[in-house]
């Protein structure tokens, strides 16, 4: 009797040994499913940790590319493009790449900007290797010119002259225009869609510093070199500089309104005046004769309205 009221509590001993371990048995098996999940979620992290979005800008002027080809490439490498992508006017040029493909060196990688739909000129860019986003230098989309390297300076001293403002033109259409620096420098575009075997004509104008420089020359294709050499009005006894203050003025042989106009001069133009008779000035101007290809001085009358003294 003994032994049969034992079995009982063997069996349910048993049984609860058995609950026990597949109970733990399976909090084992959720809690490696959970850390197998975790290690896959921050893997995925890691791997979008990875990537880079590069974007790339374009500013046009004067042009309307049809679209833009740009390629990705190691400076080391450039047959081999990390990818190349077509844009077209109006998207947003971005592309995303892995990371760990960038060259790790300073401006180890370049990026290649061809507009097409015209002449344009390719250009290039170098860059550094980042994390997330990498904005490049806008580039700037223009027609293919030749180029002058351009320095002005004071014909007395032998300094720069600052900050002056320069225009081609060609049978009086502007073909270009821009500012030096504060050293006299600046490179001049010159469209090569101008009339290349005509001569150009080119002002620099120094807001009154000195009177309007003006000349004429053909224009050799590719790059080339200017210097300028300023100078001022040679003032005779009682002169006075006056500076235009627009464009158009006449300047007339006599003072009457009706007298015959010598030449119509243009903003920042300066005279040698040296008689005032009520709302007039009378005074000398230098003008460049473009055919002799020099400098001559004329004597006329301008309204004092349209000048102003230095």
């Amino acid at each position: 009797m003994g032994n049969i009221k034992k079995h009982p509590m063997v069996n349910l001993r048993s049984k609860l040994k058995i609950f026990i371990f597949t109970l733990l048995f399976i909090n084992i098996c959720f809690s490696q499913e959970e850390a197998s999940i975790q290690d896959s979620i921050n893997t995925t992290e890691k791997i979008e940790a990875r990537t880079v979005t590069i974007k790339t800008k374009v500013r046009v002027v004067d042009v309307s590319p049809t679209a833009y080809r740009i390629s990705y490439y190691p400076r080391t490498r450039q047959a081999e493009p990390y990818i190349t992508k077509m844009f077209f006017p109006g998207e947003k040029m971005e592309v995303v790449i892995p990371e760990d493909i960038l060259n790790p060196d300073s401006l180890g990688n370049v990026v290649r900007l061809e507009p097409l739909g015209g002449e344009y000129e390719v250009q290039y860019r170098m860059f550094n290797k980042a994390k997330d986003t990498i904005d490049l230098h806008p580039f700037l989309v223009t027609y293919v010119s030749d180029i002058i390297k351009l320095n002005i300076v004071d014909e007395s001293t032998g300094s720069p002259v600052s900050f002056g403002k320069i225009e081609v033109t060609q049978s009086g259409k502007l073909l270009t225009q821009t500012i030096a620096d504060s050293m006299g420098y600046t490179r001049v575009r010159v469209p090569v869609y101008r009339n290349v075997e005509n001569e150009i004509v080119m002002s620099i104008n120094t807001n009154g510093l000195f009177p309007t420089w003006t000349d004429s020359f053909i224009l050799p294709r590719g790059l080339s070199e200017k210097t300028v050499n300023l100078s001022r009005l040679t003032l005779l006894k009682g002169e006075s500089i006056y500076s235009v203050v627009t464009d158009h003025v006449p300047f007339r042989q006599g003072p009457e309104n009706a007298s015959e106009v010598l030449f119509f001069l243009n903003e920042g133009e300066q005279l040698a005046v040296s008689k005032v008779a009520g709302d007039r000035l009378f005074g000398r101007v230098r003008i460049y004769l473009e055919k002799q290809k020099t400098y001559h001085y004329f004597s006329g009358w301008i309204l004092a309205k349209n000048v102003y003294l230095q």
